[in-house]
């Protein structure tokens, strides 16, 4: 998978199943039930003294752990529970919530990227993890780079979901959009926007984990000057990262093609993938297709540091 580039369907390679009666239906059914992993929360308290919120699953499970880092306004709750489930069948989680996400609450002046990565390690180290398989959407993505570049020795492979390496890697629209937030979408961008839906389940989730339940609007105000102002990823820093990388993205996007291809170019050796029929806010919700790529992605990075 290194070096290439994938598109992933959903192709059904199960022969047809014989007809089942009586009790053969309800061990059928028993036995799909699937039940829901083991979860520990906790706080970290990082090197300036905030607390960042942490969940781990699939505890009993040894080796290096696998950090799922969510995108903006989201939460564990809202992007990651059939990913968690999928992967704690075989290996540790560890997922985290950014500054002013979930339960973690929010710092006073600018969002900084630097200190979100930072976060990160500091989770880490509260937990007594030197190496880890970082996994990153958008926000989160963005984030995972940045701790693959800062500090290489801790980041065994980088897998980034729908995350640019700068701004102007956006849609044109959406970035006028992120540089005007009172610019209403066009008919053909608002089928690749966030829904209805998932603003509720976002707004709900906030309000009932947040220290501020309240401030959910303060911190998409925050994000989007963050965002606007980000000077994004340089060159030299992109081409020094050294942990194996898979960029994966919906064929509907928040991104230019001219951007993603860019984006893969850049970072050595890296691979890529399109998720079709999937959108920027959907992609996390592919976990049928992701896991299986990112457990391959995985194991090609441990042949790698063998």
């Amino acid at each position: 998978m290194r070096g290439s580039q994938m598109s992933v369907g959903p192709v059904s390679l199960r022969p047809a199943a014989p007809a089942l009666t009586g009790l053969a239906w309800l061990a059928v059914f028993s036995a799909g039930l699937e039940a829901a992993p083991a979860v520990e929360g906790g706080y970290a308290t990082v090197d300036d003294g905030h607390r960042v919120y942490y969940e781990v699953a699939g505890a009993e499970h040894a080796g290096v752990p696998i950090v799922l880092l969510h995108g903006g306004m989201m939460s564990i709750d809202t992007a990651f529970p059939d990913l968690i489930e999928r992967f704690s069948r075989t290996r540790r989680v560890v997922a985290i919530e950014a500054q002013g996400h979930g339960h973690t609450a929010d710092r006073d002046g600018p969002i900084v990227l630097d200190r979100m990565a930072a976060d990160v390690v500091g989770v880490l180290d509260h937990l007594g993890v030197p190496r880890a398989d970082l996994f990153g959407h958008s926000l989160g993505g963005m984030t995972a780079t940045l701790v693959a570049i800062r500090r290489p020795e801790r980041v065994r492979t980088l897998t980034v979901l729908s995350a640019s390496f700068h701004f102007e890697g956006f849609l044109p629209e959406l970035a006028a959009m992120n540089r005007d937030p009172s610019r209403a979408p066009s008919p053909e961008l608002v089928p690749l926007l966030p829904t209805a839906r998932h603003f509720a389940e976002w707004m709900e989730s906030y309000r009932r984990n947040a220290p501020d339940p309240d401030g959910l609007g303060r911190v998409l105000t925050r994000l989007n000057a963050f965002l606007v102002a980000w000077p994004g990823f340089t060159v030299a820093e992109l081409s020094g990262i050294t942990a194996p990388t898979l960029i994966a993205y919906g064929d509907r996007d928040f991104f230019t093609p001219e951007s993603i291809h860019a984006f893969v170019r850049l970072v050595p050796n890296a691979s890529l993938a399109i998720l079709p029929g999937t959108t920027h806010t959907e992609v996390v919700d592919r976990g049928a297709w992701l896991v299986p790529m990112v457990e391959a992605h995985i194991a090609g990075g441990e042949l790698g540091a063998d």
